[in-house]
């Protein structure tokens, strides 16, 4: 083999090593992107806080937050016991309220679901009830696409329709998430519920 096509391999091969160096994590980048939705948002009929808020109340305070921009007149807070005599909903209805949400626009549901399928079956009849047609559904960034699926998909032709308004709670962030324990950890779990739940449907 000639010199020139030694070298020529060379930077063949150097070039696919730089491809892949760039390739490989925007492929990780797309993956945990993938999980994520985000809807861009307009005025609906009630904003809808999912069961699972961080210790800071991440969820709660971006939805007051979209609710004080005049994006829905309600707030349905979703909520699983949390422990003696504590439930989650009222914890976050206190939060809220603290915030300065007028108890008269929270509507706090409790239940004893363990899933996600499952508040979504306690969740979206409640909504049905009460005539809603548009939610903003708010939880942490890497649940938003498969709560969207599995909310929407429970409420059927009958609706709500819901649009997903995603939290940065600091358990995940898309970009490079395989480099940090945390959010390696959290990608595992969710696309491994994902999964799961897509073999349900």
């Amino acid at each position: 083999m000639s010199r020139t096509h030694g070298r020529r391999r060379l930077l063949w091969a150097g070039l696919i090593l730089i491809a892949l160096a760039f390739a490989v994590p925007m492929g990780l980048n797309a993956l945990g992107t993938a999980l994520i939705a985000d809807d861009p948002l307009h005025p609906a009929d009630a904003i809808l806080v999912l069961a699972g808020e961080s210790r800071e109340g991440a969820r709660v305070t971006h939805a007051v937050n979209l609710y004080k921009r005049g994006l829905a007149p309600l707030l349905v807070l979703s909520g699983t016991p949390m422990g003696f005599r504590t439930h989650e909903a009222d914890v976050t209805q206190r939060h809220a309220e603290y915030l300065g949400v007028p108890t008269a626009r929270i509507l706090a549901v409790k239940h004893d679901s363990e899933s996600t399928r499952e508040e979504a079956g306690v969740i979206v009849s409640v909504l049905q009830r009460k005539g809603l047609k548009e939610v903003i559904l708010v939880t942490s960034n890497y649940h938003t696409g498969r709560a969207k699926r599995i909310f929407q998909k429970m409420a059927g032709p009958a609706g709500p329709r819901f649009l997903a308004s995603s939290v940065d709670d600091g358990y995940f962030h898309p970009d490079g998430w395989w480099m940090h324990r945390k959010d390696a950890k959290t990608f595992v779990y969710e696309a491994i519920k994902t999964v799961w739940s897509a073999t349900e449907d």
